[in-house]
């Protein structure tokens, strides 16, 4: 097996010192003259050299690489957020590692600390959990970005995502508007800031939380079909149900078409996040839009900031829409 070209093969055939293409390769080009950069960038590109990225990060104590953590790889909605991200990365020379913590604690705080291993650029959590190691990477780092859910009280760093209490508001305000009754709200789980904010919104957009019924909820389909089996078969009437994102609306209208229920005479859905699928699988399903897509370039801007950006907690507040469909 041939082995890889070194640094030593760049500078042998280029005419200069091994310290040289170093300098050229670890971004301090400034001081050297352009017709040596001219001839190791020909020498390196004849051999098909790279330099390592190991390397350079021990020396730069940070390397080209971001780390990106989601809650549920399998959510459309959470993998079309880390396809925009990859790509914005890609645009100012970074690269994404992709990792699930399957909304588990203990997952999220072993891939922190392989995070750190890789020397991190940065450190995105799409969803993250509140622990004492995510706060002290926090506090120790700097480097630490929360997408689509916010932080918990008390850690300082930079979020991207909707003001989800104003979309949630939003929801209520039209349930109020076209006169539904019997509101359900299946939320998500209470201690994640975002479904607390959510919830609350709604509740504050129909005007009276005593007519709520709140259904505390994992953020899946089959979660949303056996909240809808429950409810369905326990007393059966129109009920108005606002779903914490359109995973758990998929599963409650299953469980609404095997009951032969018509949406929206018989039920009225409500979704949340407005992912991919929906143009294709789901175009009948009204929700609150998220602009998946935005989130990437706002990412990048983030990365691209001075740490003090990171230090100051700056939010990106992105736009959000009702998307009026058939369902409601």
């Amino acid at each position: 097996m041939t082995k890889p070209p070194t640094i030593r093969d760049v500078a042998r055939l280029s005419g200069v010192s091994t310290a040289t293409v170093s300098r050229y390769f670890s971004g301090k080009a400034d001081a050297i003259a352009p017709r040596t950069i001219e001839s190791v960038r020909q020498a390196a590109k004849s051999l098909g050299y790279t330099p390592s990225e190991i390397g350079r990060s021990l020396r730069l104590a940070q390397s080209r690489v971001v780390v990106m953590l989601v809650p549920d790889a399998t959510n459309h909605f959470t993998a079309d957020i880390a396809v925009s991200v990859e790509s914005a990365l890609k645009g100012i020379g970074l690269s994404m590692v992709l990792a699930n913590t399957g909304e588990n604690a203990a997952q999220q705080d072993r891939l922190l600390a392989d995070a750190q291993g890789l020397r991190a650029r940065a450190i995105v959590l799409q969803g993250a959990i509140d622990t004492p190691r995510l706060r002290e990477l926090v506090a120790k780092q700097g480097n630490l970005i929360f997408a689509n859910r916010r932080p918990a009280q008390g850690i300082v760093a930079p979020y991207v995502g909707i003001d989800n209490f104003q979309a949630g508001l939003a929801v209520g305000r039209y349930f109020i508007e076209r006169g539904y009754e019997n509101w359900v709200a299946i939320h998500g789980p209470r201690h994640y800031f975002g479904s607390t904010a959510r919830l609350d919104g709604f509740v504050s957009g129909v005007g009276d939380a005593s007519r709520v019924l709140q259904l505390e909820s994992p953020y899946t389909m089959q979660a949303g079909y056996e909240h809808a089996c429950r409810l369905l078969d326990l007393e059966p009437k129109k009920y108005s149900v606002f779903c914490a994102n359109d995973m758990i609306a998929y599963g409650f209208y299953r469980a609404a078409m095997e009951r032969n229920l018509r949406v929206p005479d018989d039920l009225v859905i409500f979704g949340f996040d407005d992912n991919r699928l929906n143009e294709w699988l789901a175009p009948w399903l009204t929700t609150v839009k998220v602009p998946a897509l935005e989130f990437g370039p706002a990412i990048a801007k983030l990365i691209e900031t001075p740490k003090p950006g990171f230090e100051d907690g700056r939010s990106i507040i992105l736009p959000f829409e009702l998307k009026v469909r058939q369902s409601a």
